[in-house]
């Protein structure tokens, strides 16, 4: 079992649980053991014509019931006896001291002033209450401006918000402590199945008293108000609809089989027809590979749906809307996105070792053993045990002597070697942020809360006024994931920008160039933009969005949690953090190839070397005296090779050549070479260059997939060489065996090749004319890593390289 701060463990629970329902595993809640993937899976997965639709069930539990059917009892005994009930008899917050003796008028009073969202497009569910326009004053008015953002995206919640708050709404008012009748609850359910979706404001949430404004959307959906609008799926798509268009419930992927993502839906939304007919012009539909949907006012989607509206009895307005369901729904979602990119962020620093060659030793169990912190020791074991097997990393720092040690930097820098003590404690934050979340979910966060009959109160059930309502916890938690989330990316952009930068690469080529430096500078734009992603998120980390309520609603909400601000914050932090994610994977892959081809030039120098050294000095016939040529020289090449990265390959491997003068002289003193024989020193030189020149260039070729007379500047005796290519993943043999899982992940699955082609071959579009630049650009590689870590099958790697890991 788990300890509950276990993050790993909660993350592949998460991963596993959720493919289950996807695989046709039933979802019942039942108001207690409601789970973060059941919400994933019912927000992000909503009907479809497929045959598994994910979908839910209300238990049949009958104590559950008994419960429900308890407190709604203790409601209508009140009422019938006239007793006076917070929410039944009086008015809201600061106007309590209003009353009335009709609930229902009441109730739908409650759901007018709430309705104060704003949603663009202006609509009008009729002509009688249609808005004036700029045009209705002026015939010869300005023409309308662009908006600066999508008018309807930006307004509204993206539907998964709206069915993740459903579902957690449902569920609390089944634990029976609301006052509301079963049917409710089965009706929430029921829009749940069929796919109504309604249309709810992005802003004007408090939460406090709870979520009231954006819940109030739900209701009058439910109760079929034509001012309301919801998405709807339609029965028969229209196979006349451009497949093409994407909608609020559309993956935005590039793959049919790709899951939904939880940012915002890009798509501009036409207004509905009205609401007098069910003729729907093909403007109104938009279709995903979940069908087609329409957006429509709450009655007729209601009816397309085949679902009857369901008139409201006392009390049961303000039990819809009188709690933290949306804050609580946005912050599941969030919280599971987070504790993915942290993990994610252990798996990206394991690899950024091998591709720095680093050392593993700084995750030795002995260290977190000496600061036992629990989510050190889990992401310190994690690291270590990804890297076993690895050609790259080492276990240890060798030992050397001091004469031998000069220039060489000890240990690795702090983004590699501290990243158990900064991952840790973010490990701890989101476990615990999401132990917070799922309790939140299984709660009653009404007011007035409803006691069933008990012998502690007569029998006749009591009314509670409280405040379970003020959902500062989850701001609380949303504020620390946001400020985890902004940790995190700060140790991805650094390890990116060092395994970027040849001065702290350790010898790899600048920018990550697979061509020829001066004309590839490859992953410097990816650099650049990490930089602004990681500013971006520094504003956000340090945000603290609870400190900053203001007095609400007569002074009545005097204090307010503002936990869905948090929570939609944090989410643009999760986004964010995921394209940091991205784009230091592509970086790591890149970084891998270059290492895994740097390594093989360095196999290659023995036989280079002693194939010159017959060549130039024919009296050096003794193999033993040879070899130990080779021995001295070998220090001195692989050291200018490293320094030397920035230069034009042939001004770099002449240098590189000239760096083995002096320890080959001091050698070929106390060798039979004759000193007559020195005066060739030019030409072995001049032979190390050319053949450095002509080994670099082959395994360019061999790693990018070019043949060496398609080099840009090949000499004409290139014309009859041909190099084989290594494939898609040429790194591969050198990786541990779990990294190497996610290295190919990328290269094969997903298709995101080595970059340089284009550049070595000088055909990138632009560089001269009559090119058509076939090979895409770099954003596009980091577009596609991005979508495969948002729609899940990043995680599901990453779950298969957990797999057998003890500890976690």
């Amino acid at each position: 079992m788990a300890t509950p701060n276990a993050l790993v463990a909660q993350y592949v629970q998460d991963v596993k649980e959720l493919d289950s329902y996807l695989t046709g595993s039933p979802i019942t809640i039942n108001g207690s053991t409601l789970t973060l993937s059941q919400i994933a899976a019912i927000a992000l997965y909503p009907p479809s014509s497929a045959p598994n639709s994910v979908k839910i069930q209300l238990t049949d539990d009958q104590h559950v019931k008994a419960k429900v059917a308890a407190s709604r009892a203790v409601i209508e005994s009140k009422v019938t006896a006239g007793i006076s009930v917070y929410g039944v008899s009086t008015g809201f917050g600061g106007s309590a001291d209003t009353r009335t003796d009709d609930p229902i008028a009441l109730g739908a009073a409650l759901l007018q002033h709430q309705h104060a969202g704003v949603i663009l497009p202006t609509y009008a569910p009729s002509s009688s209450t249609a808005i004036p326009t700029l045009s209705s004053f002026d015939s010869d008015a300005f023409p309308s401006p662009a908006p600066l953002s999508d008018p309807f995206t930006s307004t509204t919640m993206p539907p998964p918000w709206t069915r993740a708050a459903l579902l957690v709404r449902a569920n609390s008012l089944m634990r029976g402590h609301s006052g509301v009748r079963w049917e409710l609850v089965q009706k929430m359910a029921e829009l749940l199945n069929k796919g109504v979706t309604p249309v709810v404001p992005m802003r004007g949430s408090v939460s406090a008293s709870g979520d009231l404004s954006s819940l109030s959307y739900i209701a009058a959906t439910l109760i079929g108000n034509p001012g309301i609008r919801a998405w709807v799926p339609l029965p028969h798509p229209s196979s006349a609809i451009p497949s093409t268009f994407s909608t609020p419930l559309s993956t935005g992927t590039s793959s049919p089989h790709s899951s939904p993502d939880l940012s915002p839906f890009s798509a501009s939304t036409p207004l509905p027809p009205s609401a007098d007919t069910l003729d729907l012009p093909t403007d109104t539909l938009k279709v995903d590979n979940h069908g087609s949907y329409a957006l429509l006012p709450a009655p007729q989607a209601l009816q397309i749906a085949g679902i009857t509206p369901l008139p409201l009895s006392s009390k049961e307005h303000l039990g819809i809307l009188n709690g933290t369901a949306f804050s609580a729904a946005v912050s599941a979602l969030v919280v599971r996105g987070a504790r993915g990119v942290s993990v994610l962020g252990a798996v990206l620093t394991a690899m950024s070792v091998e591709a720095m060659l680093g050392a593993k030793g700084s995750f030795d169990p002995f260290v977190s053993e000496a600061r036992p912190h629990i989510g050190q020791i889990h992401s310190a074991r994690l690291m270590h045990t990804l890297l076993a097997g690895s050609s790259f990393a080492s276990e240890h720092d060798v030992e050397v002597k001091i004469e031998d040690d000069a220039g060489v930097l000890r240990q690795d820098r702090y983004s590699l070697r501290t990243a158990p003590q900064w991952l840790g404690p973010q490990f701890e934050d989101l476990a615990n942020a999401a132990q917070v979340i799922t309790t939140e979910v299984n709660s009653t966060t009404d007011n007035p809360l409803i006691e069933p009959p008990s012998a502690s109160n007569n029998q006749t059930g009591q009314v509670h006024h409280a405040g379970n309502f003020q959902a500062l916890a989850l701001t609380n938690a949303m504020d620390h994931v946001r400020l985890s989330l902004a940790h995190i990316g700060k140790l991805m952009f650094v390890q990116l920008t060092e395994i970027v930068n040849p001065a702290m690469n350790r010898g790899l080529f600048p920018n990550l160039a697979g061509g020829e430096v001066g004309l590839d500078f490859a992953f410097k734009g990816v650099d650049i933009a990490a930089a602004s992603y990681v500013g971006e998120l520094n504003a956000l980390g340090g945000m603290n969005v609870g400190v900053g309520n203001v007095s609400a609603e007569m002074h009545n909400q005097s204090v307010n949690s503002l936990a869905l601000i948090s929570a939609r914050y944090t989410l643009t932090a999760l986004e964010v953090t995921t394209l940091l994610a991205a784009s230091h994977l592509i970086v790591i892959c890149q970084a891998l190839d270059l290492r895994a081809l740097s390594e093989e030039l360095r196999e290659s120098l023995p036989g280079l070397i002693r194939s010159s050294l017959n060549d130039t000095f024919p009296s050096l016939t003794d193999d033993t005296t040879s070899a130990l040529l080779v021995a001295a020289i070998i220090p001195a090449l692989t050291e200018t090779l490293d320094r030397t990265t920035t230069l034009e390959t042939n001004a770099r491997m002449y240098k590189v050549a000239s760096a083995c003068v002096v320890p080959l002289v001091t050698a070929l003193s106390t060798s039979p070479v004759q000193g007559a024989e020195l005066s060739a020193l030019p030409v072995f030189i001049a032979s190390i260059a050319a053949g450095l020149v002509d080994k670099l260039t082959e395994l360019r070729c061999a790693y990018l997939g070019v043949q060496p007379f398609a080099v840009r500047g090949a000499s004409l005796s290139a014309e009859g060489t041909e190099v084989a290519w290594r494939g898609p993943a040429p790194a591969s043999k050198y990786l541990a065996p779990r990294t190497r899982a996610l290295y190919e992940f990328v290269r094969v699955t997903l298709g995101v090749r080595m970059h340089g082609a284009g550049n070595l071959r000088g055909d990138v579009f632009g560089m001269r004319d009559g090119l058509e630049g076939e090979d895409g650009t770099i954003g596009n590689g980091v577009s596609v890593i991005c979508e495969a870590i948002r729609d899940g099958r990043v995680g599901r790697v990453v779950v298969g390289m957990l797999e057998g890991i003890e500890g976690l």
